[in-house]
């Protein structure tokens, strides 16, 4: 048996696919075969761009050694067999679309790859089953807010969510699914994800379980260290500030999104989930430096509630400690994001001219 590649209804196998004009095929047709071709020819190592999780975006080479290892963990992970049916929907021309494209040559699945989008389920039959697939939040926002979305997310048995953080509003919504669906944690110098942890059923969890073989620790600012084989067994110093227990952790936000405002020390992470709780709405907080206070911040609110900007203001500051109160309050209609799904926080600056010098 051999996995196949799935596109417009087309079945080639990966050991025979091939390359077509780039003017007659999408471009993530066009990425991934490229990769499945030097995969199959037997290429060693593969270049790829961070996205600046632990520094500066840069590019660097992961050995074919080094893909499959993260395959087989994701597999024995989430007891993932040889002829699985998976949908590719994210880019492949990122970590977790490549390795999905690993995966499935490796253990011979059946790979259905449509475009990138925010809603997959566009370029999907009605009910089509999978036995697995990778989503980025935005994506499993959008395919909850359809019916058909919704009975397409249920016709997929397990389902990860990577690339970009998992929203309260968004966590509570997962929990009317029947799929199984997992947060990852990882990044491209980990070789995709390195934790799972369970958003929904019976093992509901806020904790990231580590994977088999994979060795953590933290750094003097409790930020996570992380070595296995995918590291090339070197430390890979991140600046997400973790509460490690064991083999699981709790990731509490990014040591490089905390402001001091005076004097007291603000994890921006963490008061962007409760200020969407607080408001069932996606929130952003943007650092801005402040004559007094030395920083604080400012809070950008996707306005689904018609409410103003004074009537939010007003909540937040009626519902906040005195030092984690907004310096201003702004609305927006969506969020500008990445190629990736995340939000683009340097755009939405722009936009909204907030000076962080």
């Amino acid at each position: 048996m051999s996995g196949k590649l799935i596109w417009n209804g087309t079945e080639s196998y990966f050991s025979k696919l091939p390359l077509l004009q780039e003017s007659s095929h999408d471009q993530s047709y066009i990425s991934s075969a490229k990769f499945i071709n030097e995969w199959q020819s037997g290429k060693e190592s593969f270049a790829q761009n961070t996205s600046g999780s632990t520094g500066k975006p840069k590019t660097i080479s992961i050995s074919r050694q080094q893909m499959i290892a993260s395959a087989k963990r994701t597999a024995k992970a989430l007891n993932i067999n040889k002829g699985t049916s998976a949908l590719l929907c994210i880019n492949p021309e990122f970590i977790g679309g490549k390795m999905m494209l690993v995966r499935a040559m490796e253990f011979e699945w059946n790979l259905t790859l449509v475009p990138p989008s925010s809603n997959p389920e566009e370029h999907l039959k009605k009910n089509t089953h999978f036995s697995f697939a990778a989503l980025v939040p935005l994506q499993l926002q959008s395919m909850l807010g359809t019916e058909k979305g919704r009975a397409q997310l249920n016709n997929i048995d397990t389902i990860i969510i990577g690339g970009a953080p998992i929203s309260p509003q968004l966590e509570a919504e997962i929990q009317s699914l029947s799929a199984k669906v997992f947060s990852t944690y990882g990044m491209t110098e980990t070789v995709s994800h390195i934790a799972l942890k369970s958003m929904n059923g019976i093992h509901r969890s806020d904790l990231f379980q580590v994977l088999d073989g994979i060795s953590v620790a933290i750094d003097e600012r409790n930020c996570l260290q992380i070595k296995a084989d995918v590291t090339i067994n070197e430390w890979v110093q991140t600046n997400d500030v973790v509460e490690l227990r064991g083999s699981e952790f709790k990731w509490l936000g990014r040591a490089d999104f905390v402001i001091n405002s005076g004097g007291v020390k603000i994890h921006l992470d963490q008061l962007e989930s409760d200020i969407e709780r607080l408001l069932n709405t996606e929130v952003v907080l943007l650092k801005q430096n402040h004559n007094q206070l030395g920083e604080t911040y400012v809070a950008v609110i996707v306005n689904r509630n018609n409410q103003t900007s004074s009537e939010l203001k007003s909540i937040l500051e009626s519902s906040l400690a005195k030092y984690h109160k907004p310096n201003e309050v702004y609305l927006v209609d969506s969020l500008p994001r990445t190629a990736s799904g995340k939000i683009d926080r340097l755009a939405l600056c722009k936009q909204l001219k907030i000076d962080q010098s």
